[in-house]
């Protein structure tokens, strides 16, 4: 029987690998890209592309966080079975390993509430794109540039995330 631990580790790395790679890739290739491409072209796009993407990545980037919250909580309850409330304070905020968990969960989530205003924006461009209204162009200009600068701070809390999480798990030893 594979232990819970391993588990939750796998499956919190390795949805995590795919929802970095995915907040990489739209921040790094596509969102700066979106202002030079053609009203047709990003209509195609925000039409059939970027919708199921968009669900995928939430999706992924939900589960990265279910499970991840999971883990932290078995560690957690173990420290508490073996110490109390005391051991699982001083844990955290009084070990390397800890403090580096507890600031990439903290970094992760506000990661993540990014990417739900990514989402938000994206939703906005979608009913843009399908309105026939020609004064929204300036609405979209103002939309896509917000959804540039949400891409850019989202990439560096991300990257912030995994630089701590892998800095707990592969060279900080877990408290003893």
């Amino acid at each position: 029987m594979v232990p819970i631990s391993i588990l939750l580790n796998v499956v919190h790395g390795f949805s995590a690998l795919i929802y970095f790679g995915a907040i990489m890739i739209f921040g790094a290739v596509f969102a700066p890209r979106l202002a030079r491409l053609s009203s047709s072209t990003l209509y195609e796009l925000f039409k059939e592309i970027f919708p199921p993407v968009l669900s995928f990545a939430e999706a992924v980037g939900l589960l990265t966080m279910i499970f991840g919250a999971g883990e932290f909580l078995h560690y957690m309850i173990g420290y508490y079975q073996l110490g109390g409330t005391s051991l699982v304070y001083t844990v955290l905020f009084s070990t390397p390993w800890g403090a580096s968990v507890l600031s990439g969960a903290i970094i992760g989530l506000v990661g993540f509430l990014v990417g739900v205003r990514i989402a938000t924006l994206f939703e906005r461009l979608f009913k843009l794109y399908k309105s026939t209204n020609p004064s929204s162009l300036d609405e979209i200009r103002v939309v896509e540039a917000k959804l540039r600068m949400y891409s850019l701070i989202g990439m560096v809390l991300l990257s912030a995330t995994v630089l701590l999480m892998v800095l707990a798990v592969s060279f900080l030893p877990l408290p003893t």
